[in-house]
């Protein structure tokens, strides 16, 4: 029998809401489901069937904003709470390994402690302080750390951004971030590092975006510009569909249909979100069970995770 597998789920370390607190003046939020102690993570997780889930910072916990130095702390800090908290579980807890884009060199180093550490796939955000990165030539030391070590990457968004023609709307511009912003700076990435030839030098690079892919299964038939490398002219759309999937999380079960038959089967993963203001994690399980064909959905689920990952 298929059993799920869980691409998008968080924790945001209460000792690292103190720390980011102090150098930013600002605390991030911490879901309500959210605890030090797994236990009742676990105890979730049984109740819905589920079998693995990957566990990756909080996204309130962006550090990208802050100077180099302290980006690398907070990620360091981060990583090494959620590697103790997952240690009594490891049949059942993944790590995911947070990074700094404003550190290419420590960050090439923390992929490598964490590695060693069993953690099984890494986070990035689409850009640090304001840039993107992702499609620089300076990124590649980290691209082909990740292909050596045979890592799948969880794109994921960040609620933030540098403009500030933000502040003159209601809760300055929340609302805008949260509900267009963060979706477009993921988007734009991702285009980005096709277009930047990416794929061309690193060729076994596969990425999870999160969230049903934002836009971006929407516009896969407006990605028509073609990419000349080493493969020929080859159309932005199918290099998107060779190297990226998508999650669930976020997502019902009828935009799920949507999204198969656009992007493939192959291209599925399950996430839910959870501690990332899901609430209870049966209410990410919809999405699969409300399908005519849940059980062969969630198969599908589960094969392309364990090929991701390695399992």
């Amino acid at each position: 029998m298929a059993t799920l597998i869980d691409w998008h789920s968080h924790h945001t370390p209460p000792e690292i809401v103190e720390e980011f607190n102090r150098l930013t003046g600002r605390a991030p939020s911490v879901d309500q489901f959210d605890a030090p102690d797994f236990s009742r993570r676990l105890e979730e997780m049984d109740r819905v069937g589920l079998e693995l889930q990957l566990v990756c910072q909080g996204a309130g916990i962006f550090a990208d904003n802050l100077p180099a130095g302290q980006a690398m702390e907070i990620v360091r800090k981060s990583n090494d709470l959620i590697a103790d908290r997952i240690s009594p579980h490891r049949g059942r807890l993944l790590g995911v390994i947070a990074l700094s884009l404003k550190n290419i060199e420590a960050s090439v180093e923390e992929l490598e402690r964490m590695a060693r550490k069993g953690f099984r796939a890494v986070l990035l955000y689409p850009k640090a302080n304001g840039e993107f990165v992702a499609d620089s030539l300076d990124a590649d030391p980290l691209f082909t750390k990740i292909e050596v070590l045979g890592l799948p990457i969880f794109l994921h968004g960040a609620a933030s951004s540098n403009d500030p023609s933000l502040k003159r709307l209601e809760d300055g511009g929340a609302g805008v971030v949260y509900s267009v912003v963060a979706d477009a700076y993921v988007s734009e990435c991702v285009v980005r590092m096709i277009a930047s030839g990416l794929f061309d030098r690193h060729p076994k690079l596969k990425v999870v975006i999160r969230t049903g892919g934002g836009g971006l299964p929407l516009l896969i038939h407006r990605m028509f510009w073609k990419h000349k490398g080493p493969k020929g002219e080859q159309r932005y759309s199918e290099i998107f569909l060779e190297h990226f999937l998508i999650d669930t999380a976020g997502v019902n079960a009828r935009t799920l249909r949507f999204l198969i038959e656009t992007l493939g089967e192959e291209r599925i993963v399950f996430g839910s979100d959870y501690c990332g203001g899901l609430g209870p994690l049966e209410k990410a399980l919809p999405v699969i069970m409300d399908q005519p064909n849940s059980a062969h959905i969630k198969a599908v689920t589960e094969r392309n995770s364990r090929r991701l990952l390695k399992l």
